[in-house]
């Protein structure tokens, strides 16, 4: 059982500034009924019925089953270690009317599943202790608090993400090697799919769509994985890949194009698509700032892009990376339907978020999408590694 203090820490600072009295995370049996929230607090798993409960004073209690009860006393985390010696709804309504709270945040949300842990079934167990408690006051969605507890990244979890954003790479480069005129877009996958089992990575999204990839025009995009395609020379070939190493992720684009007999250089459509959504992306990290809100940094590398000459992309321009490639939370996300929403693109960003930076645009040859991973400073977005400068080129012989 390993609890991670900082977590925590993040925790007692977001339930202060968003004025709520307790966060609530419960559950059972989590290895077969999982609680995101969980994940990122800790390297543990409820088993027999379990409330974590974090308060605004900045004290840690948890309720639980006594066989449980030693694991979290030998951990350290907890402030008070209260174990149910018959019904956990009961014991968890003694704790209520102690501490007499007003505001009490629940794993629910409607909009960000790594909020929305918290079972039906358990709902209704809590609401009982509720009850029993005679508590009279306010449940809310947990989903601010748990946005700034999985959104803000702690130095160890940068650290890993940094990892398997250079183990990504690496896969990249050893592509140039392998991607040719005649293959088939299942090819590539499988290339990338190798790599990953050779090395013992995991997928950072599952295995059935990662890497996706596509050539050409027309070939079918999105989270499609590897059509059925051909690879031809004068091709563009997007790969779209993740994996995930210690529990971390990466997320990333690269771009190829296949030479056509004679060429030396991709054709200036091309490059200037690249050049496009390369520099979209660079004034998007020099924006993305704390304080700034997901619209907002949309807004620079969409209006960049369209000014350009090129139709807006029908997607947001980055979503947060953490534990897997879409982690919950603010997205940077433009005014559309599916996005617009304050708790979405209106919440100001954090530091030590990351995000990726994927915009996108079409050519004769094929979709231009690059996928950069960054993280929040007060200066502006780093790169987590080097981005992509120019097409990767691949002789057409």
């Amino acid at each position: 059982m390993g609890f991670r203090k900082e977590k925590i820490g993040i925790a007692f600072d977001a339930l202060a500034k968003l004025d709520i009295d307790l966060w609530i995370v419960a559950g059972q049996e989590s290895a077969t009924n999982s609680e995101p929230a969980l994940d990122v607090l800790s390297d543990s798993e409820f088993i027999g019925l379990t409330a974590l409960i974090f308060s605004k004073d900045r004290k840690a209690r948890v309720v639980c089953t006594p066989i449980d009860a030693n694991g979290y006393k030998i951990d350290g985390s907890f402030d008070e270690v209260i174990p149910f010696a018959v019904r956990f709804q009961n014991t968890l309504a003694e704790v209520l009317k102690d501490l007499q709270p007003k505001r009490i945040a629940l794993d629910f949300s409607e909009e960000n599943p790594s909020a929305d842990g918290l079972s039906v079934g358990m709902f209704r167990v809590l609401e009982e202790a509720f009850d029993l408690a005679g508590f009279s006051g306010e449940v809310v969605s947990a989903d601010p608090v748990v946005a700034l507890v999985r959104g803000i990244k702690t130095q160890d979890e940068i650290a890993k993400i940094i990892v398997a954003c250079q183990e990504t790479q690496k896969i990249f480069e050893d592509a140039k090697d392998i991607i040719r005129p005649g293959m088939n877009c299942q090819d590539i996958y499988a290339f990338f799919q190798g790599e990953v089992e050779r090395n013992g990575f995991g997928y950072s999204w599952p295995p059935s769509a990662n890497p996706g990839v596509n050539s050409g025009f027309g070939c079918p995009g999105g989270h499609v994985g590897a059509p059925d395609w051909p690879v031809k020379k004068g091709d563009l070939v997007n790969v779209d890949f993740g994996i995930t190493i210690d529990g971390y992720s990466s997320d990333i684009q690269r771009m190829y194009y296949i030479l056509k007999d004679g060429e030396e250089d991709a054709p200036q459509e091309l490059k200037d698509a690249f050049n496009a959504v390369r520099d979209g992306i660079q004034l998007a990290a020099k924006a993305l700032k704390p304080g700034m809100t997901g619209n907002q940094v949309d807004t620079v590398a969409r209006e960049y892009i369209v000014g350009k000459g090129y139709p807006s992309w029908n997607a947001a321009l980055g979503h947060q990376l953490g534990k897997v490639a879409h982690d919950g939370g603010v997205i940077l996300g433009p005014r559309a339907p599916r996005y617009d929403k304050p708790e979405l693109i209106d919440t100001p960003i954090s530091n030590h978020m990351v995000f990726t930076l994927e915009p996108g645009v079409p050519t004769s040859a094929g979709r231009v999408g690059l996928e950069e991973d960054v993280l929040v400073t007060e200066n502006g977005a780093v790169f987590l590694i080097p981005p992509q400068q120019g097409l990767y080129l691949i002789k057409g012989e």
